[in-house]
């Protein structure tokens, strides 16, 4: 059987904060109900989307920073450091090694991809992933666009895509 990866690229507290600090329904709802909301919501679908279905659950952290508060981690959970510091990331505008990170998933077949951001980190990471032949899918819903999505009647955390 295909090994099966799902990842979530940089859930750290610099950026969930920043996130949800500039969202606006954040404003509407208080910071902290909006966090608790998104941060149920993203869970949830993780657990669903890809626990659930047999997806090894890795998170993707810069050397100097730890998973936040917000991801609920499982002990079969793998945290995978970036080979990168988030200060020289910001800084010097680097960006760690997309090969490094795909290393760490080993006999990886099938990857998913989510986390921040979609058209920068994320999308380099699948790129990467594709020209090395696998079977790879961004999860948009997962990105910094879950909040616009939570607004959406026919949002379903049980798959990607919704259709």
């Amino acid at each position: 059987m295909a090994q099966k990866e799902f990842i979530f690229l940089y859930p750290i507290s610099q950026i969930f904060d920043f996130e949800i600090k500039n969202h606006e329904w954040s404003n509407e709802e208080g910071a902290d109900a909006f966090r608790k909301k998104y941060g149920d919501v993203l869970n949830r679908c993780i657990d669903k989307r890809y626990r659930q279905k047999n997806f090894q659950i890795n998170f993707a952290v810069f050397n100097d920073c730890t998973v936040s508060g917000v991801i609920r981690l499982q002990s079969s959970d793998r945290i995978i450091k970036v080979g990168l510091d988030f200060k020289t990331h910001r800084a010097e505008r680097v960006y760690p090694n997309q090969e490094y990170i795909l290393s760490q998933l080993e006999g990886v077949k099938i990857i998913r991809i989510a986390g921040f951001h979609r058209w920068d980190c994320v999308e380099k990471l699948a790129k990467c992933a594709h020209e090395k032949g696998l079977d790879v899918l961004i999860d948009e819903d997962l990105t910094e666009t879950l909040p616009y999505r939570l607004e959406d009647k026919n949002f379903n955390e049980d798959k990607y895509p919704n259709y």
